[in-house]
């Protein structure tokens, strides 16, 4: 049995009260279900800036005990619903951030509300309640350009955008001002699955083209189509929060930030022909796809793959989806 597995065989039988931030949004909304599902006490909060309340219906439905959810209509930018929300809370789960790079460039101000006062926020209520850990969401974006290969943890950082910025002094945060609390910093890499939102302009690549292709829209590739990405799973996601909240004081003393990715690169001309592939097994009769290459985008990185060592080490993280096994299991619940 794997770590996580016992963990979550452990976790049924004994419910604590955890704090998930950005509930409604594509990674928070995963975190309830999964939690829900293993009878945990949960408290969400989203102020509903880019989350959505039928993405909470859904994981609670699937999760089949709304009983022991309680979501929290505010902003982590107000600190009293930060405090209340902490109150008594075992763990907490900070998801909640203002998720775009374009967008961090023409409102540089409220990208460094939402994902640097409203981490603070989080942050200082969590040690002030004296929770048992704090896992918060950082991001690949911290690394930069980085040559073709794995990127570890202790590489170069060269943050291209207000964004990453916004998430490297998170990192930094956590590391001075927890007080005590066990901190934990995961560095996703491009996440995706279903319930990600296609309409948003910073959404997954995998999710907007889905769904332009369920629509029969043209797909657009920016760069030469050779830029690489590493592409987890959700649940491979959600996985690395619980084993990261469960670890203990020892455990984290090796270093608290973690590349959370499949260590697998894949480039964009590829993803395209993985995705028409199993969208063809759900929806057969799918034409072959001709993207359209538009000029890469300020902010784009060439190469993103992760070196998930540590976390494999540390943790006891393993991915347990296959790009091609997410993607079906993303386009069937499309």
């Amino acid at each position: 049995m794997s770590r996580y597995e016992d963990l979550r065989s452990n976790l049924s039988a004994r419910p604590f009260r955890w704090v998930v931030t950005g509930a409604a949004g594509f990674i928070g909304s995963h975190l309830v279900e999964n939690l829900i599902s293993l009878n945990q006490h949960v408290t969400g909060i989203d102020c509903f800036l880019s989350g959505k309340q039928k993405n909470l219906d859904e994981a609670l439905a699937n999760a089949g005990n709304q009983s022991s959810f309680r979501l929290i209509k505010g902003d982590i930018r107000d600190m009293e619903i930060c405090r209340e929300a902490c109150e008594e809370a075992d763990f907490v789960l900070h998801q909640a951030a203002l998720v775009s790079v374009p967008r961090s460039f023409e409102e540089p101000h409220l990208n460094n509300s939402c994902n640097v006062t409203g981490f603070l926020n989080m942050l200082i209520s969590a040690r002030d309640a004296n929770v048992r850990s704090f896992v918060f969401a950082s991001s690949a974006a911290v690394y930069g350009d980085q040559p073709e290969g794995p990127i570890r943890e202790d590489a170069p950082l060269a943050p291209m955008s207000p964004y990453a910025v916004a998430k490297r002094a998170g990192e930094l945060y956590s590391q001075v001002l927890s007080g005590g609390i066990r901190t934990a910093g995961l560095r996703y890499m491009n996440a995706y699955g279903p319930r990600q939102d296609p309409s948003s302009p910073y959404s997954g690549v995998i999710s907007i083209w889905t769904e332009q292709l369920r629509k029969g829209q043209p797909l657009v590739i920016y760069g030469d189509g050779k830029t690489t990405r590493d592409f987890v799973f959700v649940d491979d996601i959600v996985q690395a929060n619980i084993l990261a909240a469960m670890a203990d004081q020892k455990t984290l003393e090796g270093g608290n930030i973690f590349n959370i990715g499949t260590g697998v690169p894949t480039d964009l001309d590829r993803l395209l022909s993985l995705i028409v592939e199993a969208a063809r097994n759900v929806r057969p009769g799918i034409a072959d796809v001709t993207p359209r290459y538009m000029p890469a985008r300020v902010g784009d990185i060439m190469h993103s793959r992760a070196d998930i060592t540590l976390a494999r080490k540390t943790l006891g993280y393993e991915p347990l989806y296959t790009l091609a096994q997410g993607l079906e299991k993303t386009i069937i619940e499309a």
